[in-house]
């Protein structure tokens, strides 16, 4: 169940918060490494299932009841265990502060974490769960139930930033008059379609020109074009390579490459192995 394309705006002190995507999967298949601009950021609750979260190089064990934040340039990863792959909830949004937040408030809290990981107390999958029937029933007056129950959720997920249990970082973000949407666009294009995404494809869903779409990338994710697809297509090489008995061949073709032979130059140009001896070194 996903609810994209989607935008609703509310407030908590002078903080703006834009939620652009709710989702509800089974995370069947890996999702690649990927990272998000400055000022996005992702809650993620497990709700069943077993796996494990890479983020920022560092590997966790995803169990019910894992709660996590990956906010601006934190390189995530999961995977799931195929015998029992995880069911997660999901909720993009943007925040911006609308000038200084007040040094130790709940907000400055928030902005000042880019990552946390820990066990969640209960009453996050109850709102999780409220959300989603308030989105689908859509009764009246649905909308401020939503305000509600969102400010509610990043209140509670403010709270646990400041446990002892859990793994959190901090990175400090700057502000981007970079519109809502177009977040979410530039992000999902790079996990989604990384085989034939071109920067004219990606141009025309941001409503830019090629020249301005190359300069926001580099603005907002430090990466031309190029290297954010290959980043995407190496970080889903490996997930294959690792979790699939797929032959080079195979996963050549599901990335996009033109044959086996560049999809091996070009890993091994990016790794400095081939993607034999990568699985092999993972066996």
């Amino acid at each position: 169940m996903k609810y994209r394309n989607f935008k609703f705006t509310f407030s908590i002190e002078n903080t703006s918060f834009t939620i652009l995507s709710i989702c509800l999967e089974k995370l069947v298949k890996p999702i690649p490494k990927h990272s998000h601009s400055k000022n996005s950021y992702e809650l993620h609750y497990i709700s069943y299932g077993y796996g494990t979260l890479i983020a920022d190089g560092k590997e966790y064990d995803i169990t019910p009841g894992t709660f996590f934040m990956t906010g601006p340039g934190v390189a995530h990863e999961q995977v799931s265990l195929p015998s029992d792959p995880m069911t997660e909830y999901c909720i993009y949004l943007q925040v911006n502060s609308q000038g200084q937040t007040v040094q130790g408030s709940m907000m400055d809290t928030f902005l000042k974490c880019d990552f946390w990981i820990g066990m969640a107390e209960s009453g996050i999958h109850e709102l999780m769960k409220q959300i989603f029937a308030e989105l689908e029933t859509q009764n009246q007056g649905y909308e401020l139930m939503l305000q509600s129950l969102l400010q509610q959720l990043i209140l509670q997920t403010t709270r646990h930033y400041n446990q002892k249990e859990g793994n959190a970082s901090n990175r400090s973000s700057s502000p981007t008059n970079l519109s809502d949407l177009t977040y979410l666009i530039i992000e999902e294009a790079f996990l989604y379609d990384y085989r034939d995404l071109t920067l004219d494809t990606l141009a025309r869903q941001v409503n830019l020109g090629k020249r301005q779409t190359e300069r926001l990338l580099q603005k907002h994710y430090n990466k031309t074009f190029l290297q954010k697809r290959t980043e995407a297509r190496m970080s889903a090489a490996c997930l294959l390579l690792n979790e699939s008995q797929k032959s080079i061949a195979a996963i050549a073709d599901e990335l996009g490459y033109s044959s086996a032979e560049h999809f091996t130059n070009a890993f091994k140009r990016y790794y400095n192995v081939t993607p034999s001896g990568f699985r092999k070194e993972r066996e």
